[in-house]
C-alpha cells in the first residue's frame, strides 16, 4: 500500500460509509456477511459457496500423479469451472472448457499436468511456480487462474476482476494495476492489500469475524452502482462524518491500525501530529475555551483531535488543519457543522 496517510483516511472513510450503506439495506437486521436474510448475505456469500462446491467437485486430496493423462482430472476442473458464475468471465470459461478438451482443436495437451501442480503444491515457491506453468499453458487471463486458486484455499487466496478492483483501490487511495498484469507477484501483492484492508474492517467492525472474502466484498460493493448512488439523509451524512473523524483518532492516538510495514508509517505520523495538536492547545478545548473536562490514564488533559477541514472533505492529516476540542465540542462540531465555528477555528491557525 502507498506510504500517503490519506490513503488510511479515505479507507476508514469507506468503511464507515459501507457500514451505514449495509445497515440502510438490512434495516435492523444485525450486520452479517452471511446471514441470507442480509444484503451482504445475499448477494456476496454466494463467492465462499461457489468455493465449497467447486473444491467438492475436485476432491484433490484423493489426486494421484499418475492420474496425469488419464483425464481425470480434467473432468473434475471442468466440472469445478462450471460452477464459478460471475466469478469468471463467461469468454474465459468458455477458453478454459475449450483448453482442457482433447477434442478440441485450443486443446493444451500440458493443462492436466499443470492443474496437479496448482492443487498439489506447497505453499511458497511451489506454488509461485505453478501459477506461472497455469499462465504458460491457459494463458495470462486473471479471473481463470485466480479462481483455480481461490477454490484450492478461500482463506489464502481471491477470485479477481482486473478493472473493477483498480477501480476501488483507487476509491480508498490505493494506485495498483491489475489489468495485464496476470504474475504471482501482482496476485500475491494484490493478496496482500486486501489483507490490510480486512485488517482496518476487522479493527473497524470488531463485533463482526471479518474473512478474506468479506474484504474482497467489500472493494465490490464500493464499486457497485447502488453504493456509489446511495445518498444518505442528513443525521447520517453527520453520524458518518463523526464516525471517521472517530475511528482515524483512534488509530492516530492508539496505533491499532494493521502491522504491515507499508502502513507502518501511518501511525507514527499520524501520532505525531496529535502530540503536537493537544500540546499546543495546553489542555484548553480551542472551540469552547473551557479546560478538558477530565484527564485521562496518564493524568493529561482529555482533549480529542479534530480535522478542521475534514478528511472525507479532502482535509490533511496535518497539524495546520488540526485543532484540541473537549468532547462536547468535538460532537458539536460534526452534528452542527456550523462555518462560523469552522472560520473560528481556521483563523486559530
Amino acid at each position: 500500500m502507498n506510504n500517503n496517510i490519506s490513503d488510511l483516511s479515505k479507507l476508514i472513510s469507506m468503511i464507515v460509509r459501507f457500514k451505514e450503506f449495509v445497515k440502510s439495506q438490512d434495516e435492523g437486521i444485525p450486520f452479517s456477511f452471511v446471514d441470507e436474510n442480509t444484503f451482504l448475505g445475499r448477494e456476496e456469500n454466494y463467492k465462499s459457496k461457489i468455493a465449497e462446491r467447486a473444491r467438492n467437485e475436485l476432491d484433490y486430496g484423493k489426486w494421484k500423479e499418475s492420474w496425469i493423462g488419464s483425464g481425470k482430472i480434467l473432468n473434475v476442473c471442468g466440472r469445478a469451472m462450471a460452477k464459478a458464475q460471475n466469478l469468471v468471465n463467461r469468454n474465459q470459461q468458455t477458453l478454459f472448457k475449450n483448453m482442457i478438451n482433447p477434442n478440441h482443436e485450443r486443446y493444451k495437451p500440458d493443462a492436466e499436468r499443470a492443474l496437479y501442480d496448482i492443487y498439489k503444491s506447497r505453499q511458497g515457491a511451489q506454488e509461485a511456480t505453478a501459477f506461472a506453468q497455469a499462465k504458460k499453458v491457459f494463458g495470462g487471463y486473471y479471473d481463470t487462474i485466480a479462481y483455480l486458486f481461490f477454490i484450492k484455499d478461500e482463506s489464502r487466496f481471491i477470485p479477481i476482476s482486473p478493472g473493477n478492483f483498480e477501480k476501488s483501490l483507487y476509491d480508498i487511495g490505493i494506485n495498483y494495476e491489475l489489468s495485464g498484469k496476470c504474475d504471482w507477484d501482482n496476485y500475491t501483492g494484490f493478496i496482500d492489500i486486501v489483507k490490510d484492508v480486512q485488517s482496518v474492517m476487522q479493527d473497524n467492525m470488531p463485533d463482526v469475524d471479518i474473512r478474506l472474502i468479506d474484504a474482497h466484498s467489500f472493494l465490490w460493493v464500493i464499486n457497485e452502482k447502488c453504493f456509489r448512488e446511495w445518498n444518505p439523509d442528513t443525521e447520517t451524512k453527520a453520524d458518518i462524518e463523526y464516525s471517521v473523524e472517530k475511528q482515524f483518532g483512534n488509530y492516530q492516538a492508539y496505533g491499532n491500525a494493521v502491522k504491515r510495514s507499508r502502513t507502518s508509517s501511518y501511525i507514527s505520523r499520524s501520532a505525531e501530529v496529535v502530540r503536537i495538536t493537544k500540546a499546543r492547545a495546553n489542555g484548553v478545548c480551542q472551540l469552547c475555551g473551557l479546560p478538558a473536562p477530565f484527564k485521562d490514564k496518564n493524568g493529561e488533559p482529555y482533549l480529542e483531535s479534530h480535522h478542521i477541514i475534514w478528511l472525507s472533505r479532502g482535509g490533511e492529516d496535518s497539524t495546520s488543519n488540526t485543532v484540541a476540542l473537549c468532547p462536547n465540542c468535538h460532537t458539536k462540531m460534526h452534528v452542527v457543522d456550523s462555518e462560523d465555528d469552522i472560520k473560528m477555528l481556521k483563523n486559530q491557525k
